[in-house]
């Protein structure tokens, strides 16, 4: 790769933390191995009140740390990018680690963000070598997907003209802010591009089917900040759908309780079908290997994004109900 003029000159990985001593060493270690030989670069460190060893490490490591406690990740991102002078941003999570090629391929991504700044590229995670078969399914077949509405936050790369103009994350989104961003800025006339050869793995993709849910449970909390959000997101319709599936069949039992087996099969098979439905539109042209297996998370995937509905709709009541009592 022959670096001209000051193309590769400034570069800034921004990295949020939270209690992340298990991996921000070897990040920013692979931050260092697969960019440092080509370009100058800084990497900073935005920690939400890590009660471990997070913000020594990364010190140690040379990074530059800034404390921003009880912030969502959007405010910890945009926290980074605004201490920061470089030309082109690098939004890297703390357990998302840079791999072979990525060195190799970014200047000719850097070179092209400053002669075009209107795209937002990066990639979707890779898995790690030790992966199990919920990565092998769930996970694994999204890295080389090209048609796609965002990049993740947590390896999405942008030239700062453009994030000012999108004006960063929106700091009040818990989660949901990578997809957020990457719409506002759509309408702005920016490009969402995938490239699967800037190669990146999570570490951090669970490993059982309860870390499962509760991922899943958590990221659906964004579908849902509003009647918009929600009906221009097919996973929250599906979960809407199901979770009335629920509430129907759960009055079925209640008013004829002897014939519960036929309520609770209905509502079995509704979420049968509707998981192999998704599970065949995900693996379309491709191998039907993991088909059963993707059915199974498919299920789970449903189940906890209702869960993640239910969780606001309770929410949104005690609210209410809070507003009401102090009036």
């Amino acid at each position: 790769m022959t670096i001209q003029d000051n193309t590769l000159r400034d570069i800034a990985f921004i990295i949020p933390t939270l209690n992340e001593e298990a991996h921000i060493g070897g990040v920013l270690d692979a931050v260092r191995e697969h960019a440092g030989k080509c370009f100058r670069y800084e990497m900073i460190v935005v920690d939400n009140g890590s009660s471990d060893r997070t913000v020594e490490i990364a010190l140690n490591k040379g990074a530059i740390c800034f404390q921003a406690p009880k912030c969502t990740i959007s405010s910890l991102r945009n926290l980074g990018a605004s201490r920061t002078a470089a030309n082109v941003l690098v939004f890297l999570d703390a357990d998302v680690y840079l791999s072979y090629g990525w060195g190799e391929r970014i200047g000719e991504v850097i070179s092209r963000l400053h002669c075009d700044p209107d795209v937002i590229t990066g990639s979707l995670y890779g898995i790690s070598e030790e992966n199990n078969w919920i990565e092998r399914i769930w996970f694994a077949p999204r890295t080389t997907r090209t048609q796609i509405n965002y990049i993740n936050g947590g390896h999405l790369i942008i030239h700062r003209s453009l994030f000012s103009r999108v004006k960063g994350f929106a700091p009040e989104l818990e989660t949901g802010e990578d997809y957020e961003f990457c719409i506002r800025a759509k309408k702005m006339g920016a490009r969402i591009e995938n490239d699967p050869s800037l190669r990146v793995v999570h570490a951090g993709y669970p490993k059982s089917i309860r870390r499962f849910f509760a991922r899943e449970r958590w990221h659906g909390r964004g579908d849902y900040r509003s009647f918009k959000t929600l009906s221009l997101s097919k996973p929250a319709l599906i979960s809407l759908a199901n979770l009335c599936m629920a509430v129907t069949c759960t009055i079925g039992i209640v008013i004829w309780p002897t014939l519960w087996w036929v309520f609770t099969s209905t509502y079995l098979l509704f979420l049968a079908c509707v998981s192999l439905a998704a599970a065949i539109y995900r693996y379309r042209g491709q191998s039907s290997h993991g088909l059963l297996g993707a059915v199974f998370l498919y299920m789970i995937y449903i189940t906890a994004r209702t869960a993640s509905l239910i969780d606001i709709i309770i929410q949104y009541t005690t609210v209410n109900r809070s507003v009401r009592v102090s009036d």
